[in-house]
């Protein structure tokens, strides 16, 4: 019963995908910001068919995002996480994307078309894409990107990517750190059903990276690693 169950919820939620994305597509010449309301509408629909909650915690207040920067997001444990943080966006967000999820039928392609970054295993592509996205970024607009850059396995933190520090340092734009919790319980590496269950995006104190240069990447990325080492502890002793 369970497996038919989670296929009648995928039904549901991939005719909503047609219908809503696909609108997304057409309006996404027209108006970026109605193009994001509805990705984020479909983002909403889809977690509650599913039963997930999408709680977001503020450490520095809920206008933290209006200005714009660069989310960097500390742990990458579930493939639901870009659609439950679309889904608690009201601010239209830009991500960094593997050439596969921009191939995604009509996900993919609305995304693509408002301008998402597309990155292929080609350093020189990467890099201008990079910089297209602190451009973004320092013009005012919000990233999103991983430090890991790849889902763990176990639920540990992963090494870090130094594009989590470069991107930011290379926009002047604040940094919003966002610590995920309860996502690999909705959905864990290597599963197909989903959960019911309560995700929490719990953006911390922004870090501000107006001055800092190429040669402080380093440090600001072991910035980052100690401030989500901090919350993993402190998420795996709440559990």
């Amino acid at each position: 019963m369970d497996i038919i169950n989670q296929l009648i919820r995928y039904v549901l939620s991939i005719s909503l995908m047609v219908p809503m994305l696909g609108a997304a597509v057409v309006v996404a010449p027209i108006s970026l910001d109605r193009s994001w309301r509805i990705i984020r509408s479909w983002s909403q629909t889809t977690m509650k068919i599913f039963g997930v909650v999408v709680e977001v915690k503020f450490d520095n207040g809920q206008s933290q995002l209006e200005e714009g920067g660069v989310i960097v997001v500390l742990n990458q444990q579930s493939l639901i996480v870009p659609t439950a943080i679309s889904s608690r966006c009201d601010k239209r967000l830009m991500s960094i994307w593997n050439i596969e999820y921009a191939l995604i039928p009509f996900l993919g392609w609305a995304t693509s078309l408002m301008g998402w970054v597309i990155v292929r295993q080609w350093p020189k592509q990467s890099k201008r894409q990079l910089r297209k996205a602190a451009l973004y970024a320092k013009n005012g607009g919000l990233i999103l990107i991983s430090a890991e850059g790849m889902r763990s396995i176990d639920g540990e933190l992963m090494p870090y990517k130094k594009g989590a520090a470069v991107l930011p340092i290379e926009s002047q734009a604040l940094i919003h750190p966002l610590y995920i919790a309860g996502a690999r319980h909705c959905l864990p590496v290597g599963e197909w059903r989903i959960r019911p269950g309560t995700i929490v995006l719990h953006y911390l104190e922004p870090i501000p990276t107006k001055g800092l240069t190429y040669d402080d990447r380093n440090s600001l990325l072991e910035k980052l690693r100690v401030i989500a080492e901090v919350e993993h502890a402190q998420c795996k002793q709440a559990n």
